[in-house]
């Protein structure tokens, strides 16, 4: 699992999460989007159920409301990596 911050850092946009929420949205059907959630891990309200059940369907626990723990998540490993995406920097 990623966050939108993330995969943008990931694509060489940091501090375009929302701008990679819009590409995921237009081709989610190519990607693996469910895999994605937000920087709380919490799911978009209008994909939730659906997110989960895919998530659930590869053994990830969904908590109530949509939230899945941070163990669910990739390890960041670099943590130089981790501060510039909690600053929006790639």
């Amino acid at each position: 699992m990623l966050s939108y911050s993330r995969v943008a850092v990931l694509a060489g946009l940091p501090g375009r999460a929302r701008l990679i929420g819009k590409v995921m949205a237009r081709i989610g059907s190519q990607l693996p989007w469910w895999r994605v959630l937000r920087a709380d891990r919490t799911m978009a309200e209008e994909v939730r159920d659906k997110q989960a059940r895919r998530l659930r369907a590869e053994g990830v626990k969904v908590r109530d409301g949509g939230r899945v723990p941070r163990s669910a998540f990739l390890p960041i490993g670099d943590e130089s990596l981790h501060r510039r995406i909690r600053r929006g920097r790639g």
